[in-house]
């Protein structure tokens, strides 16, 4: 596994419910950030062709008042504007100053850009191209008039009614001068609307707020909508898992979408066939027990009268052959589907206990155990399966070492001796039934222990799984998933 893959499985959600709705809150994220981005691009399109038709009336009348103001003489040019003053409130502040006066402008933007372009020229279809023409853009608290020392906001109140009308919102001030003679014809007008020219932040504080507040919304609607979907799915999961672990599942009521109550009646219908299955096989086993016991029980009795006593002892023999042969069938049936309730089951006390029965051969025995090794499931199955593992060990092995530990989400148990080992041909085929390394069967051995112990691990959900020892031996490697 690439570390990739890795990092992609541990990143991802587990669940239907996670993952849907991480997609759905990504999807409604990104169409809203790319819905607001639209309306940015929409925005700034309206806001550019009325700037541009603003900016153009506004350089044609600047242009033609600065003509006006040029082609005047001198001496009238100070009556004029002491006239225009004292009319009051004008849209245009026009002064003619000794010098040419520095203003702080504000940061330069592709509106103020765009609004200087055209204030240029339109003033220049009126005026010709001047290339002394300067055009700046300054806050209204900024504009500076007359000298160049005075601020218009710090104007006197009796001053006032000779200033700009000042603007309702931030929009700037337009500031042309142009040079005429020894002087500078000075011309300050509020751009209307102009915010923009000071620059906006398209993504603010509030903006982002509504984007993130109608996300979750939709994400919280979306899980609440998931869960009410998928809980029959879950249920469904859970009787699945019992019914894989040999439990009775219960009968589920047919609910949620019309794909999903299909689905629960598949499933019921399903688990009613398997239970039936399981109940004829058991009866047939049953009846094949008690069918086979007298044809056997006549045989051998036939088989005593033979008078030749070694065709007598080879027809015993295979008799007690079948007899064991039937009986381990019969037993490896039973115990593959031993009929008990699930509990929480001590795995330490149960592990000593089959120690303890091992003990009575007196080969060495050793346990290694956590004390919360607790795991649901059948107890007199366990047992079974345990016992047949530590008997093999103590058979091949002479010895056994049994160690548990909890790895993730399994339970993991060792079966550890110091026998022979196994070829990796051997490992496979030891789970076939009746398969025996010494190839002959006795009463206590017929082949049938490791079927029978891996039919009950997997009755619990788990497996085996068989390895080489370090230093000689084998390992049966017991996992149950919790």
């Amino acid at each position: 596994m690439t570390l990739t893959s890795t990092l992609r499985d541990r990143l991802l959600p587990k669940t239907v419910v996670s993952r849907m709705a991480a997609v759905l809150f990504l999807g409604i994220l990104v169409a809203q950030v790319l819905g607001t981005l639209i309306w940015i691009e929409q925005l700034k399109t309206s806001e550019r062709n009325r700037l541009i038709e603003v900016s153009q009336n506004m350089g044609s009348r600047i242009g033609q008042t600065i003509d006006f103001f040029g082609q005047l003489p001198d001496k009238y040019r100070h009556i004029v504007l002491d006239q225009l003053r004292d009319m009051g409130g004008t849209r245009f502040f026009v002064s003619v100053n000794k010098q040419f006066i520095e203003l702080n402008q504000i940061v330069e933007t592709e509106f103020a850009e765009l609004v200087r372009d055209n204030l240029k020229a339109s003033m220049f279809a009126q005026l010709g191209a001047h290339d002394t023409l300067d055009i700046q853009f300054v806050q209204f608290d900024d504009l500076k008039i007359l000298s160049g020392t005075n601020r218009m906001v710090d104007l006197p109140p009796k001053w006032k009614r000779f200033a700009l009308l000042e603007p309702k919102d931030s929009s700037p001030v337009a500031v042309v001068q142009l040079p005429a003679g020894d002087e500078w014809i000075y011309l300050a007008a509020v751009i209307p609307e102009g915010s923009l020219l000071m620059g906006i932040p398209w993504f603010t504080t509030e903006r982002l707020i509504s984007i993130g507040l109608v996300s979750l919304t939709v994400l919280i609607l979306t899980v609440l909508l998931i869960r009410w979907i998928v809980m029959p799915l879950k249920l469904l999961a859970q009787q699945a898992e019992a019914l894989g672990k040999g439990r009775t599942p219960r009968f589920l009521m047919e609910r949620g979408s019309t794909e999903m109550m299909a689905t629960i009646r598949a499933f019921n219908a399903m688990a009613t066939r398997i239970n039936k299955f399981i109940a004829d096989r058991d009866s047939l086993f049953a009846s094949i027990s008690h069918d086979l016991k007298t044809p056997l029980t006549r045989a051998r009795l036939r088989a005593e009268m033979i008078k030749d006593e070694s065709k007598r002892n080879a027809l015993i023999g295979d008799l007690d052959n079948l007899e064991t042969m039937v009986k381990g069938s019969l037993q490896m049936m039973k115990e593959g589907a031993i009929h008990e309730n699930t509990e929480t089951v001590d795995l330490r006390l149960l592990l000593l206990h089959c120690i303890n029965k091992a003990k009575v051969v007196g080969l060495p025995a050793s346990l290694n155990i956590p004390q919360d090794l607790r795991l649901e499931g059948r107890p007199m199955a366990l047992d079974r399966l345990f016992t047949n593992l530590i008997d093999n060990a103590l058979s091949y092995g002479n010895e056994v070492e049994v160690r548990g530990e909890k790895s993730g989400d399994e339970i993991r148990i060792y079966i550890m001796d110091r026998g022979e080992g196994l070829s990796d041909e051997q490992k496979e085929r030891v789970f076939e039934p009746y398969y025996r390394i010494d190839k002959e069967s006795t009463k206590a051995h017929v082949g049938l222990g490791m079927s029978i112990a891996r039919s009950l691990a997997n009755l619990h959900g788990g497996d085996l799984d068989l390895t080489d020892r370090p230093g000689g031996g084998l390992v049966v490697e017991v996992h149950f998933p919790l």
